[in-house]
């Protein structure tokens, strides 16, 4: 097989959109990307052995942490494989997104304290992930939250906690998903030192554009000084719902029109993720696919040859926090299936390229004298 440094894709990147329950669409694809690769490769095989960075914000977050995540019982190999990975969202998701009677009287439904309680999530959290710190993750993490006690974006990433183990910057990959995860209005902030940790979505709903620069920041590790034609990149979405309001409604807005929920989510939740996410799309695919038409149209983004786009178009709202049976278990899984169909032909690339690679090697943090 070819090595890295004889041909492009060097350095191979997986992203995940935030986007709540809806983290079950990119599971359920990872899991299909991961079984065609054993079939070359064998069943012990994982994505994380294909891929060298794992970037995710919010639900994303915790998709990249769990593929990185070492086993206790053997640290060179992942906790979970990708078809378990979706066990996050069946089986714990309703528990997360459940809330009692007494909860919604102490918040008024929401308006004055966090949706949902911290327990469940918590929990959830450290059962899949384990204890283990941010420096033992298998392959380059990179996790968004952003620092509302400063008011600047705050990242996890694997290569600050190795560069100083002792530091702050080497948590438990626990904190890493509550910080993640802490969507406002959805969960309470999660405090680290002091700071007030919220969702990375309020800035990178999709982190395409994060995982891009940390990769082109790279100089000491290998593969370093990597240029856009040495990364290939695949972003995945939690699905995709742009019913627009008309401009008489929108001008009528006040606080209330833009935050109370409309068709799932309130307006401004929307506007924001939708919009960050499209924006990080267009940038991806202009930095690296070298688009020549620079009118560039939706239909044309993310089919490669250095940056994948997998995201599908939702008939209708599904809302982050709906963890009914039905989306569980037929909606959300039905995205899933359409969106592995439609994009058939780029998946199939995307695991051919993968495996004309050798498995990474296992790469163990650095013994500190």
């Amino acid at each position: 097989m070819a090595t890295g440094e004889e041909r492009p894709d060097k350095f191979r990147i997986l992203c995940v959109d935030g986007g709540g329950i809806r983290g079950l669409i990119p599971a359920l694809v990872i899991a299909e990307l991961e079984r065609r690769i054993q079939v070359e490769a064998g069943p012990q095989a994982r994505v994380s052995d294909y891929f060298h960075m794992f970037s995710g914000t919010s639900t994303g977050g915790l998709v990249a942490l769990a593929l990185t995540a070492p086993d206790d019982a053997n640290p060179e190999r992942p906790r979970v494989s990708a078809d378990q990975l979706a066990s996050f969202y069946t089986e714990d998701g309703p528990d997360i997104f459940h809330r009692s009677l007494l909860q919604r009287i102490k918040t008024i439904w929401g308006w004055l304290g966090p949706k949902y309680t911290l327990g469940p999530l918590e929990k959830a959290i450290e059962t899949r992930l384990g204890t283990t710190h941010l420096q033992h993750a298998l392959r380059e993490v990179v996790v968004t939250s952003y620092d509302m006690t400063n008011r600047q974006p705050y990242f996890f990433k694997r290569w600050r906690a190795r560069e100083d183990p002792e530091s702050d910057r080497n948590r438990p990959l626990a904190d890493a998903g509550l910080a993640t995860s802490a969507a406002p209005t959805y969960f309470p902030s999660h405090e680290l030192d002091g700071r007030a940790l919220v969702d990375g979505g309020v800035f990178a709903a999709n982190p395409v554009i994060v995982a891009i620069v940390e990769a082109l920041k790279r100089i000491d590790d290998q593969p370093g000084h990597l240029d856009q034609d040495d990364l290939m990149v695949v972003s995945i979405g939690t699905g995709l719902h742009e019913d627009g309001y008309s401009q008489p409604q929108v001008r009528r807005w006040g606080r209330l029109g833009w935050v109370l929920p409309q068709r799932g989510e309130p307006p401004i939740l929307g506007a924001v993720l939708g919009g960050a996410a499209d924006g990080a799309d267009h940038w991806a695919h202009t930095l690296l696919n070298h688009p020549t038409n620079p009118h560039i149209q939706p239909d044309d983004l993310g089919h490669g040859p250095r940056y994948f786009r997998l995201q599908q178009p939702l008939i209708d709202s599904i809302a982050l926090d709906d963890a009914s049976p039905k989306a569980l278990t037929e909606t959300l899984p039905a995205v899933a299936a359409q969106l592995i169909a439609e994009q058939e032909a780029e998946i199939a690339q995307i695991v051919e390229r993968l495996l004309s690679f050798d498995p990474l090697p296992y790469d163990p943090a650095p013994v500190t004298p």
